[in-house]
C-alpha cells in the first residue's frame, strides 16, 4: 500500500519542488507565480468545473453519506476561521481561506488516483460525490465570500458583478446544468475541457512551489502546526464518527474512502483563491505543504480501515 501512495505522492511533491528549484535559481520569479494562478483561476478551473460536474453521476451519489461529510467540512472550516481570526488575529480574508484549506483537500491529484489503483473504480464514486459536493457548495461560497470581501468598499452593484462574473463560479453553474439535464457535449468539447482543467492543479503546485522559494520563513510556527494538526488528526476521526452515528453505529465499507479524502493534504484552492484576491500566503503555502509532507500515514490508516 506504501507504494501505491509513493506512486502518488512522489509526483505531487516532485513537481512542487521543481517549482521551489526553479525559483530558488531565480528562473521564475514572483510575478511569474502570479501569471500561472492567473491563468489557473481565469481558464484551467472553469474548464475543470464543467467537465467534473458534467461527466459527475450525481444520481448515484449516497446523500446520508455526503451530509456527514459536509457536517465534518464546516466544523472544520469554522475552527480554522474561528482560530485564525480570534487567536492569531488575522484578518477576515486569511482567516476564511485558512478555514477552505482545511475543510478542502487534495482529493482530485491525490486520493482520487491512489483509491482507483489500491480499490478500483467501484470505490471511486463516493469520492466523486465528494469532490462534486465540494465544488457546487464549499468552493462556490468561499468564491462568493471573497468576492463580497475584496469589493466591501464599492458600490453593491460592483459586489454582484464581480459574483455573476466569476469564472469557476461560472464553469461550476454551466456543468452543472449540463449534468442535471443530461446534456452530452461535443467530444470536442469534452476533450478540450479535459485537457485544460487537468492542467489546474500541476500548474498551482507549481506556482506553489515558487512562492515558497521566495519566503523567508516556512518553518512550523504555532498557527502552521495547529491547522496541520487538525487537518490530518481531528478531521478523518471527525469524519469517522460522523458517519458511523449516521448509518447507525457502524461505518460503512463502502464509505471507507471518504476517511481517505479527510486523511488528505490541504488542497490548492486555498492558495489559488489567496493569490488571485491578493491574500497573504505566508501561512496558507506552509499548511498545503506540511499537511502534504504529513498526510502519508493517516492516508495509510484510512485506507486500510
Amino acid at each position: 500500500m506504501l507504494g501505491y501512495l509513493g506512486t502518488a505522492v512522489f509526483p505531487i511533491f516532485a513537481i512542487g519542488a521543481f517549482g521551489f528549484l526553479l525559483g530558488r535559481m531565480r528562473t521564475f520569479d514572483v510575478a511569474a507565480a502570479f501569471s500561472i494562478n492567473k491563468f489557473v483561476m481565469l481558464v484551467c478551473m472553469p474548464a475543470l468545473c464543467i467537465e467534473f460536474l458534467a461527466l459527475a453521476p450525481i444520481d448515484s451519489f449516497d446523500f446520508l453519506l455526503l451530509f456527514g461529510y459536509f457536517l465534518s467540512e464546516i466544523i472544520l472550516f469554522s475552527l480554522g476561521v474561528v482560530i485564525s481570526k480570534y487567536i492569531f488575529k488575522l484578518l477576515n480574508s486569511e482567516a476564511l481561506l485558512i478555514g477552505l484549506a482545511l475543510a478542502l483537500t487534495n482529493h482530485v491529484l491525490f486520493v482520487l488516483p491512489i483509491a482507483d489503483e489500491i480499490f478500483g473504480e467501484a470505490k471511486t464514486l463516493t469520492i466523486i460525490s465528494i469532490i462534486t459536493m465540494d465544488g457546487l457548495v464549499i468552493f462556490s461560497l468561499t468564491l462568493i465570500a471573497m468576492d463580497i470581501l475584496s469589493n466591501a468598499d464599492r458600490p453593491f452593484s460592483v459586489t454582484v458583478k464581480a459574483i455573476f462574473t466569476n469564472p469557476p463560479l461560472l464553469g461550476i453553474l454551466i456543468g452543472l446544468f449540463v449534468s442535471l439535464n443530461n446534456l452530452e457535449l461535443p467530444h470536442g468539447i469534452m476533450f478540450f475541457l479535459e485537457k485544460m482543467g487537468g492542467t489546474a492543479t500541476p500548474a498551482l503546485l507549481f506556482s506553489l512551489g515558487i512562492m515558497l522559494s521566495y519566503q523567508k520563513n516556512i518553518a512550523p510556527t504555532k498557527l502552521i502546526v495547529s491547522m496541520s494538526t487538525l487537518k490530518l488528526i481531528v478531521h478523518p476521526t471527525l469524519v469517522w464518527l460522523i458517519i458511523t452515528l449516521l448509518f447507525g453505529g457502524h461505518y460503512p465499507e463502502s464509505h471507507s474512502t471518504a476517511l481517505m479524502v479527510a486523511a488528505a493534504p490541504s488542497g490548492v484552492m486555498a492558495y489559488m483563491l489567496a493569490m488571485n484576491y491578493k491574500v497573504s500566503v505566508d501561512r496558507i503555502s506552509p499548511i498545503i505543504l506540511y499537511t502534504s509532507i504529513g498526510s502519508l500515514i493517516p492516508v495509510s490508516v484510512a485506507a486500510t480501515m
